[in-house]
């Protein structure tokens, strides 16, 4: 198999050298702007040479970001060259497009890498899709938003303070927005609800709430209430055929499995009718496991793995939130105006737990109350 790797930061670098081990894989040329000593010899700045280069029968993209990652995966499908990639963002607003343009041209595209690092997750809901109704999906798929949250309330750090340990370590991005603000997360609960349901999952359906304004004084009441906070992922087939689906901080039990789920690992659940419950767990980010998750889905390219084990969605899933329903924990600094229990006032105002309520009418509060408070700080609380 010969390759052409397009970006070599810290991932593409790490999946260079991971290939350099392999006898049936070579890198033959590298898209990258800036130039490596000892790699000018494969290094170019057009992806033209790549495209064109017959030799070359598959691509790894790991430029991430929307453009142009986009175009050069369009276009290296269309060349009727596979393509692997760990770009959850681009694929997530692209599915259908990729999957088809891969599909009519005779090749793989393999994204094994864009959920859950180094956890075989995809590929195995993948298998177990082909095999059963799957009803539902839930976990922690962010390890930077989990190593904040883990050391804020293990370590009693304040969020900032984390948040600069975890960049200086590589674990979180100079622009941290991505993670901390959910967006990572509601691409990948988008993908792989797409696997699970067979029906794509639109990112921006997704209600999906952050961790960028929890303080110190709401770790006080989680721990009262003998709760961890936990941003979680979660998705399910509503009795009507609706999905349901959405990304918030999600206070669970101590003795949770979430709750277990320490520093920058991530956990994925999956149940089905007739497989029950299975739970993974791992490393979800970072150079060796997404190394791991790309050699994995070239492995399976060589091995023959059949296109149709990554079956093509059906349509367009009606998203409906109303159907899921629970308790909140929520800090404001004016009354909420819906009915709630005081908890206490607390650095950046009033903690309180609300009724039950459905989680798309939460959102539509928070973004309403956004208007009086932008600093407010809710999560679900799950019983």
């Amino acid at each position: 198999m010969k390759i052409g790797l397009l970006g070599l930061g810290t991932i593409g670098s790490g999946i260079y050298e991971h290939l350099q081990k392999r006898d049936d894989i070579e890198v033959v040329r590298i898209l990258e702007l800036l130039r490596h000593p000892g790699l000018e010899h494969l290094e170019t700045s057009d992806f033209n040479e790549i495209l064109n280069d017959p030799e070359i029968d598959t691509v790894i993209e790991l430029i991430g970001g929307m453009e142009p990652a986009h175009s050069f995966t369009v276009q290296a499908l269309k060349a009727g060259k596979n393509v692997v990639s760990a770009n959850k963002l681009m694929l997530s607003h692209h599915m259908e497009e990729i999957l088809t343009l891969a599909r009519e041209n005779g090749v793989h595209y393999r994204y094994d890498a864009s959920v859950g690092g180094s956890i075989p997750f995809l590929y195995n809901l993948m298998r177990y899709r082909s095999a059963d109704r799957l009803t539902s999906l839930s976990g922690i798929v962010n390890g930077t938003t989990n190593l904040i949250l883990d050391v804020m309330q293990t370590e009693g750090r304040s969020f900032d303070d984390v948040l600069a340990k975890a960049q200086k370590l590589g674990y979180a991005e100079a622009n941290p927005s991505s993670d901390i603000d959910g967006v990572d997360a509601q691409c990948k609960i988008s993908i792989a609800s797409a696997v699970a349901y067979q029906q794509y999952v639109r990112p921006e359906d997704v209600d999906t709430e952050g961790i960028r304004h929890i303080a110190a004084g709401d770790i006080i009441y989680f721990r009262r209430m003998g709760k961890v906070c936990r941003l979680i992922a979660q998705s399910a087939l509503n009795p009507d055929g609706s999905v349901c689906a959405f990304v918030e901080p999600t206070l669970v039990a101590s003795d949770a499995t979430e709750a277990a789920v320490h520093m920058n690992n991530n956990t994925i659940s999956v149940t089905g009718e007739y497989c029950g419950l299975h739970t993974f767990q791992g490393q979800g980010a970072g150079k060796d496991p997404t190394a791991f998750a790309v050699d994995l889905g070239l492995r399976e390219i060589l091995d023959g793995v059949s296109p149709r084990l990554n079956p093509i969605p059906q349509g367009y899933a009606r998203v409906d939130n109303r159907q899921a329903r629970h308790a909140y924990y929520l800090r404001i600094s004016a009354h909420p105006g819906v009915p709630v229990e005081k908890l206490g006032d607390c650095e950046g105002g009033t903690a309180y737990v609300t009724e039950p309520m459905t989680v798309a009418d939460m959102h539509a509060l928070a973004s309403a109350l956004r208007e009086k408070d932008a600093r407010l700080f809710f999560a679900g609380i799950r019983e």
